[in-house]
């Protein structure tokens, strides 16, 4: 058997099951803290002790969830620019309000609730920390 063929996937097995966006903030702690804010967790740091360079965050599974969402977190010195970052980050939600009057209560600024035709159940708009831009959309039945 040749390598190519051992490592080929099963059919109908999709070749990627899996993405994980990672993003240069400036400070990875800070970051995670606020990313927690959104129900996910640090699975892993480096370095284990001190002020981390890095970080793999993840959202437990749940009922509605095989897998959880999972993000990279990695310290840059460079400085960040939030009106050229070419990353747009789609996040779903079960319960659109609920979450963003949590956000709300932590004070975060987030915008109104908009339902564009392409997403009837609604969406708002976010930055985080750096900048990035989040879209935090009602999930449903054809998205996570």
């Amino acid at each position: 058997m040749s390598e190519a063929s051992a490592s080929s996937p099963e059919p109908n097995q999709p070749p990627i099951t899996g993405i994980v966006a990672m993003i240069h903030v400036a400070d990875v702690e800070r970051s995670a803290h606020f990313y927690r804010l959104l129900g996910f967790e640090i699975g892993n740091k480096v370095p284990k002790t001190g002020q981390p360079h890095w970080a793999w965050l993840y959202a437990p599974k749940s009922a509605n969830w095989k897998h959880g969402p999972n993000l990279m977190l990695t310290r840059t010195d460079r400085p960040l620019h939030p009106d050229v970052q070419d990353v747009l980050f789609y996040l779903y939600a079960a319960d659109l309000v609920a979450l963003r009057n949590e956000l709300i209560a932590h004070g975060v600024k987030v915008g109104e609730i908009h339902h564009p035709d392409y997403l009837p159940a609604g969406e708002f708009r976010m930055h985080d920390l750096d900048g990035y831009c989040l879209m935090v959309a009602r999930s449903g039945e054809d998205t996570p």
